[in-house]
């Protein structure tokens, strides 16, 4: 029986590095693997994964018709495996178009992502994953500030901690994970 699972991390996580290896690991045993990501995030350019480590993936874009394109796929050729990047910023609907794939064509999805955003609250497609996923792995990572394990993301304006603005701000270098203590230390929360 396919599953949806749900493998989330803090940013530099090793979550874009995972998925290129998984897609790897399909195709050199010759299993179709499809990989899927969202426009909203276009720093590795048009419909690429690529992760920190220099290695990239071509991708498709997910759209609202995402069942009916695996299904076709799948009906061309077997398809083994549907990979999601970036899957935080998917919608409620998209996340239960996902669901569809493992429960209707028996092929598992495998969605990477952010659980939450820098100020410390759900995605709403995290969140909806976090409801359906068959399975939810956490990526690991240490904080940047100290030695403890990174559970939370931080945003840097002009190199100041910050928990203000919107939640779907695309950036890089102006992130970087820190564990809960760290979080609330350097925002004055405590």
């Amino acid at each position: 029986m396919a599953k949806l699972y749900f493998r989330y991390g803090t940013m530099q996580s090793n979550k874009s590095n995972q998925i290129i290896t998984t897609h790897h690991q399909y195709t050199t045993q010759s299993k179709r693997c499809l990989a899927y990501t969202t426009p909203i995030d276009s720093r590795s350019g048009y419909k690429k994964i690529k992760s920190r480590v220099g290695l990239e993936l071509e991708a498709e874009y997910i759209t609202d018709d995402i069942f009916e394109k695996v299904n076709k796929e799948n009906e061309k050729e077997k398809v083994f495996a549907v990979l999601i990047d970036e899957a935080q910023f998917l919608s409620k609907k998209d996340i239960h178009n996902l669901s569809d794939i493992p429960d209707l064509l028996d092929i598992p999805v495998i969605a990477f992502g952010l659980k939450t955003d820098f100020r410390n609250e759900l995605f709403e497609g995290s969140r909806t994953l976090l409801e359906l996923a068959d399975a939810i792995d956490e990526l690991k990572t240490v904080c940047q500030f100290c030695n403890k394990k990174a559970t939370l993301n931080m945003r840097l304006h002009n190199n100041i901690p910050t928990n203000v603005g919107e939640s779907i701000q695309i950036g890089d270098e102006e992130y970087v994970p820190v564990c809960r203590k760290c979080y609330k230390e350097r925002l004055d929360l405590v």
